[in-house]
């Protein structure tokens, strides 16, 4: 299934590989479970991690079990919280 942040990718990882970046778009757009996955194998990142932060526990809970998920992961592999 294509989310709307999907478009926006590659803008993205360029504007990732110069510096920083502010994503703003409605909520169910694909911010919290598409974008950190699109960008794990990203060159600038190099091994370091990609850090999200998420207002209430379930919300970080439920994106994290989707994300292992779609990985084919238990939480606490590549995805935790």
């Amino acid at each position: 299934m294509s989310l709307p942040v999907e478009q926006i990718l590659p803008r993205l990882h360029k504007a990732l590989a110069h510096g920083h970046a502010v994503l703003s778009s409605p909520p169910g757009s694909g911010k919290t479970t598409r974008i950190p996955l699109a960008l794990l194998d990203a060159p600038w990142l190099q091994g370091r991690k990609i850090i999200m932060l998420e207002p209430r526990r379930p919300a970080a809970r439920m994106a994290a079990r989707y994300m292992a998920h779609l990985l084919d992961e238990a939480v606490g592999g590549t995805v935790g919280y």
